[in-house]
């Protein structure tokens, strides 16, 4: 990479150094055109070519969402958009950064390319809990991308489905992620990069749109690892399965938006405004109700756990996690407390006839046994579903490394392992943090991070840290030895093994 210039396919690329000079940055650079006019509710297409030497020295503008980070009383304003008003905002969003310490372009460096979370509606590539230029500083190429949000990336609709029958109908925002995992492939070599060694990662909907390229015949042969963060979408059988949004319940959404916004056909959608769609977005859809991505039957053909199960799923080893702090509170957000022993009754008959044997395994005779019962770890999904998760792999001879993030996280607000606290250690960033870490936390993140680039390095978290430290053994998980590392002042095994009622509830929902 003579002078940090890379030639991609669209012609000559020019770096900048990075904080540390000794990695290469490339800021906004296009891996698809312009989603705009036309191309609004289209499949993304190539990047325009362009003469002489481009520079890629400023992020792309992020991607049309409502603007993060105005409301200084909110918590994400303060944790981790405290500068979103700065950042540009345009439809015209579909870029991408490139990381790397190569320097000759020859060094064929593991990949990690990274999808941000934000609810499928927010959020973007350079949030200030990312350092991925120390990360790099590991000996891995970064690369984390934009695509397209809310109405702009998944709105499905009728009209959408009949102009475009055979293509993608509401996920354009996973056609954009697998755009540029197909862009990383094709062009990460002249970055010093592998393409045959790409871990794709994510947190929130990040983690979820790891899981749909994961499952997705189309990203066939261009992923070689995974990670997932808070948390893998999996569904017990004794209730609904939440995640099970087929296209024609999307497209009643889209259809529900289109008239109370009084659009009376797409030529006028395309016409109006981004951020006014945005706005309308907002104000329109209710409590619970958001453009998401749908079973298409092109890029996604069921659900993750559909997928798991029946073994549609690439053959690549996965990092899959939680958070301690987040798992009560999304069980309460997420589905009806079960509080009294009616209550309990009623969910007992989810069981089917194997309702008996759940009731024996919970020993319930009062509100008080019920209340226990439902803040357990057996019932709580996100702590049981990753178990789940690890055991129909481990039946699929797949290596998961689980995990449970639970540290010590300062600051007044008594925020605990909140939704998305790990991301400060995983990717080695909490100078970047107002809260006042600490040297543990510090040893934490050296330690968490380095589990990372050596899982991204190998397809195995095990190995030394930054310092030459061996880290603490990560086992795979197994459905024998239960094994769960838990982050919390250091890396320890955890010393909560499956109990009976969560291996039924797993045995339950696999046999199902």
């Amino acid at each position: 990479m003579k002078n940090l210039q890379v030639e991609v396919e669209s012609g000559l690329l020019q770096g900048v150094h990075g904080w540390d000079p000794r990695i290469a940055v490339f800021r906004g650079v296009p891996y698809a055109a312009p989603p705009v006019g036309e191309l609004r509710w289209r499949e993304p297409q190539p990047p325009a070519k362009w003469e002489g030497v481009r520079k890629a020295d400023e992020y792309g503008p992020i991607a049309c969402q409502p603007a993060p980070g105005v409301n200084p009383e909110e918590f994400w304003t303060r944790e981790i958009h405290p500068t979103g008003p700065e950042f540009a905002m345009s439809e015209d969003c579909l870029y991408l950064n490139v990381y790397t310490p190569a320097r000759t372009g020859q060094e064929n460096l593991p990949v990690l390319l990274y999808i941000h979370g934000g609810g499928f509606r927010g959020g973007y590539s350079y949030e200030v809990e990312f350092d991925w230029e120390h990360m790099a500083r590991k000996g891995i190429v970064v690369v984390s991308i934009g695509y397209r949000l809310g109405v702009l990336g998944f709105l499905a609709h009728p009209w959408l489905t009949a102009e475009s029958p055979e293509g993608a109908k509401g996920n354009y925002g996973t056609m954009d992620q697998l755009a540029a995992l197909k862009w990383v492939y094709r062009n990460i070599a002249a970055f010093g990069g592998d393409p045959r060694r790409i871990t794709i990662a994510g947190q929130s909907a990040g983690a979820m749109s790891v899981q749909n390229l994961m499952t997705s015949p189309l990203a066939s042969g261009l992923i070689a690892g995974a990670i997932i963060e808070s948390s893998v979408t999996v569904s017990f059988a004794e209730k609904p399965d939440i995640r099970y949004y087929p296209l024609s319940k999307a497209e009643q959404v889209g259809r529900n938006f289109f008239e109370k916004a009084g659009i009376g056909s797409l030529a006028e959608a395309r016409q109006m405004p981004a951020m006014e769609l945005i706005r309308l977005e907002d104000e329109i859809l209710g409590p619970g109700v958001h453009f998401e991505p749908a079973i298409d039957d092109v890029v996604i053909r069921e659900t993750n756990f559909s997928a798991y199960l029946n073994d549609h799923h690439l053959r690549v080893p996965v990092i899959a996690g939680y958070n301690r702090g987040e798992a009560e509170s999304f069980a309460k957000a997420f589905s009806k407390p079960v509080e009294t022993v009616e209550e309990y009754e009623e969910y007992a008959k989810g069981f089917g006839n194997c309702a008996g044997e759940f009731k024996r395994l919970c020993h319930v005779e009062n509100e008080e046994d019920v209340r226990k019962l439902f803040s357990g770890d057996a019932m709580l999904d996100m702590i049981a579903g990753a178990r789940l998760f690890g055991a129909i792999q481990d039946g699929q001879g797949r290596k998961t490394y689980l995990y449970e993030f639970d540290a010590d996280i300062p600051g007044e607000d008594n925020a605990g392992s909140y939704h998305g606290s790990e991301m400060w250690f995983a990717y080695d960033s909490l100078a970047r943090c107002w809260r006042p870490f600490t040297g543990k936390h510090y040893d934490l993140a050296r330690q968490i991070s380095s589990y990372w680039v050596n899982f991204v390095k190998t397809g195995d978290p095990n190995g030394r840290d930054t310092i030459g430290e061996e880290l603490p053994e990560w086992k795979s998980f197994t459905c024998e030895n239960g094994f769960i590392m838990e982050f919390k002042d250091v890396p320890e095994p955890s010393e909560s093994p499956m109990d009976e009622l969560m291996k039924f509830r797993i045995r339950y929902s696999c046999q199902k």
